[in-house]
């Protein structure tokens, strides 16, 4: 059984980089919820608390989650590969 940390917006808005907020935000549990009633099956997003990711699927809650793993990961990567050329002199 996975132990999670409780999710807190003023947690994560003290970590000054994306890759760090990512990192968090990946420390918490990835939930899911509706996007739309209208649609069958219903969209899902990923939520990490009350904070709503944008990482959408379609009626599957385990893909939606993976989905949103995924991204955070790809966010964080992105970003340290960028500050990186940044500090090579790299553009």
């Amino acid at each position: 059984m996975s132990t999670y940390q409780v999710f807190s917006r003023e947690t994560l808005s003290s970590f000054k980089t994306l890759a760090e907020q990512c990192r968090y935000l990946l420390s918490c549990k990835i939930t899911t919820t509706k996007a739309t009633h209208e649609t069958k099956p219903a969209v899902l997003q990923a939520r990490v608390g009350d904070f709503l990711l944008p990482v959408f699927c379609n009626g599957d809650e385990y893909q939606t989650i993976q989905k949103a793993v995924f991204w955070l990961k790809t966010q964080a990567t992105n970003y340290l590969n960028a500050a990186t050329r940044s500090q090579q002199g790299v553009n």
